[in-house]
């Protein structure tokens, strides 16, 4: 069965190879590989026309920059595959985790599969998700649980069922998006199964949008994505700690560097 895997690309050139070299090289075939071209600046589009031209299972689409949640669902509206599964253009994978993903959620018939998650800096390597043995969860409190929300609303990481998440479109216009689509996601999913020893690789790009000083508004879609997780998880009676209930409402620098954090907790 085909894996339609959707790649938003937006400025990444420095990094893009390394990403889709993973993806080719995977020793599951059945690929369908789409990379929106998000408006891109620098030669990434010439990238990806030259993997497209040596490889029939790419499909490139150009648009105008909507940012990621439009990069997405451009590429959710291209994708045919029976399996859908997200990658940032900056990233890569093992090159068994395809396969390793597909045979799990096939085999417990899953909606979601789950890679494990290392988070890589040019001089170390974090691990921010751990799976150790296959396992498979359907009460929403322990898929919550087994991927670390709030801590971690990834929507990479994951093989899903394209009949889960083929119409539940990003936000457009706002950043953090993984916090509003992931939770929704993993509520409606059956079944989750983890996937031990296969690894998603997120790397830690200083020029991601998260690294700089964030805008006003980039500060209240922050704000407003952890609000909307915190009501989530009050409707569910999913259980909070006082630290996860308590979000940063606006922070004030000095030149660039962050010198206060103005917080609420339980909208004090």
């Amino acid at each position: 069965m085909t894996i339609s895997i959707i790649i938003p690309v937006y400025n990444t050139s420095e990094f893009l190879k390394d990403c889709l070299e993973s993806v080719i090289n995977q020793t599951y075939k059945e690929l369908e590989i789409i990379c929106v071209n998000d408006g891109s600046k620098d030669n990434s589009l010439e990238i990806l026309n030259n993997y497209a031209s040596k490889d029939p299972r790419f499909k490139i689409i150009s648009q105008k920059n909507q940012g990621l949640s439009g990069a997405r669902n451009t590429g959710l509206d291209s994708a045919t595959g029976e399996y859908i599964s997200f990658l940032d253009s900056d990233d890569w994978l093992d090159l068994n985790y395809f396969e390793k993903l597909y045979n799990a959620i096939i085999k417990y018939n899953a909606d979601i599969s789950a890679a494990s998650i290392l988070r890589t800096r040019k001089n170390s390597t974090k691990i921010r998700v751990k799976y150790d043995k296959e396992e498979v969860y359907s009460d929403l409190k322990d898929k919550i649980k087994i991927c670390n929300i709030p801590k971690c609303c990834y929507v990479w990481n994951k093989l899903y069922k394209s009949s889960l998440v083929k119409d539940k479109k990003f936000k457009i216009g706002v950043q953090y998006e993984d916090i509003l689509w992931t939770p929704e996601v993993l509520k409606q999913a059956d079944k989750i199964v983890t996937v031990a020893n296969i690894n998603y690789y997120y790397r830690a790009n200083s020029k991601s949008i998260v690294k700089k000083k964030q805008t006003k508004k980039q500060q209240f879609d922050s704000y407003n994505a952890k609000k909307y997780l915190i009501n989530f998880f009050d409707k569910n009676n999913l259980p909070l700690t006082k630290k996860q209930r308590t979000i940063v409402k606006e922070q004030k620098y000095l030149f660039n560097l962050a010198i206060a954090k103005i917080k609420e907790y339980n909208n004090t």
